[in-house]
C-alpha cells in the first residue's frame, strides 16, 4: 500500500510540475510590454484610434490587432499595415500583454535610440541600406529580418508645387530631365542616391520633410519624391504629377534591438509562413493600398 501511495504521490508531482511549467511562459509573456519606437504623428493618428492604441499611456492590446484582410486595413498605406503585420507576427508567435509606443523624430532618430536599448524595435520597416557596418548606428546592434517589401516593390510619385505642375509635366514628358532641380530630406539616403542618378540639373538637401514644400513653392527646386499612394503630398501643399513614377531599389526590413532574439523570431517567421500562404504579405500591402496596379502603367523615369 506504501508502494503504491508513493506511486501516486509521484505521478501527481509529476502532473503539478508540469502544469506549473506550462504555466510560466505564458505568464511571463502576459507580463511584458513590448517596447515599439514610432513616430508622434502615427502614435496619435487616426488609425491609431480605431484599432485601440491608448491616446494617453500609447499602449496597444495584442488582443486588437485587426486582421490584415479585414476592412479596418483596407486602403490604410504601408505605415499603417506594417503595424498590423508586427502585432499579428507576436500574438501569432504566443506573445501576450500590450505594445507599447515610444514617439522618437525621424528614422534616425529611431535607430539611436534602438541602438541604446531605448526599444525593443521599430514599428515600420526600413531600406536595408540604410543598416550597414559603416552608417551609424552600425547594423551590428540590431537584428534585421527578411524583406517585408522586396527590390523593385517600392515605387514613388513626382511632386511639385502648384504652381510648378505643368512645367514639371512637360519636362517629364519631353524627357528633360537635365533642366530640373529635385529636393528631398538629407537622411533619406535611398532618395539621394536615386535622385543623383537620374542626370538632373542639380539637387537641394533639406534638414526636415516639413521644408520640402516652402522650398518648392518658392520654387527653389521643381520636384521631391514622396509615396505615390496620394494624389497630394506634405498636408495637400503639393500635387503628384500622373503618369510618372521612381522605382527605389532596395529591399525593406523590419529591425529589431540584438538583446531581442525572441521578437527577432516571430517576426522572421510570420514573414515565412504569409510567403508561404500564396505572398500573403504582398497581398497585404496591396489590400492597404501601397501597391497597386493602379500604377503598372505609369512611365518609370529611372
Amino acid at each position: 500500500m506504501n508502494v503504491l501511495n508513493k506511486l501516486w504521490h509521484s505521478k501527481l508531482l509529476v502532473k503539478l510540475m508540469a502544469a506549473v511549467l506550462l504555466t510560466l511562459p505564458r505568464f511571463a509573456m502576459s507580463e511584458a510590454t513590448i517596447k515599439m519606437i514610432h513616430s508622434d504623428k502615427v502614435a496619435h493618428s487616426e488609425f491609431a484610434k480605431q484599432v485601440g492604441i491608448n491616446q494617453s499611456t500609447l499602449l496597444w492590446p495584442l488582443t486588437r490587432c485587426p486582421k490584415l484582410d479585414s476592412a479596418a486595413t483596407k486602403a490604410i498605406l504601408r505605415t499603417n499595415i506594417e503595424l498590423v503585420i508586427i502585432c499579428n507576427a507576436l500574438k501569432k508567435a504566443g506573445f501576450q500583454g500590450d505594445i507599447e509606443i515610444i514617439p522618437a523624430g525621424n528614422s534616425q532618430r529611431q535607430k539611436i535610440e534602438l541602438a541604446k536599448g531605448h526599444a525593443d524595435l521599430i514599428g515600420h520597416s526600413l531600406f536595408g541600406e540604410s543598416l550597414t557596418s559603416t552608417t551609424s548606428p552600425a547594423s551590428s546592434h540590431f537584428l534585421q529580418t527578411q524583406a517585408v517589401i522586396q527590390q523593385g516593390q517600392f515605387n514613388v510619385g513626382i511632386f511639385t508645387s502648384p504652381n510648378q505642375l505643368v512645367k514639371v509635366a512637360k519636362a517629364l514628358r519631353d524627357n528633360q530631365l537635365d533642366t530640373l532641380t529635385a529636393t528631398t530630406v538629407s537622411a533619406w539616403q535611398l532618395d539621394v542616391k536615386t535622385l543623383q542618378s537620374l542626370g538632373l540639373k542639380s539637387l537641394h538637401l533639406l534638414p526636415h520633410y516639413q521644408l520640402l514644400s516652402a522650398n518648392l513653392a518658392r520654387k527653389r527646386a521643381n520636384f521631391t519624391l514622396l509615396s505615390l499612394g496620394s494624389s497630394t503630398g506634405n498636408k495637400g501643399l503639393l500635387q503628384r504629377v500622373d503618369g510618372f513614377k521612381v522605382s527605389l531599389n532596395d529591399e525593406r526590413v523590419f529591425v529589431v534591438n540584438k538583446s531581442r532574439p525572441d521578437i527577432y523570431t516571430a517576426l522572421q517567421n510570420y514573414i515565412i509562413y504569409l510567403r508561404a500562404q500564396d505572398d500573403a504579405l504582398t497581398q497585404a500591402y496591396r489590400h492597404a493600398g501601397f501597391i497597386s496596379d493602379e500604377y503598372q502603367q505609369w512611365k518609370q523615369i529611372n
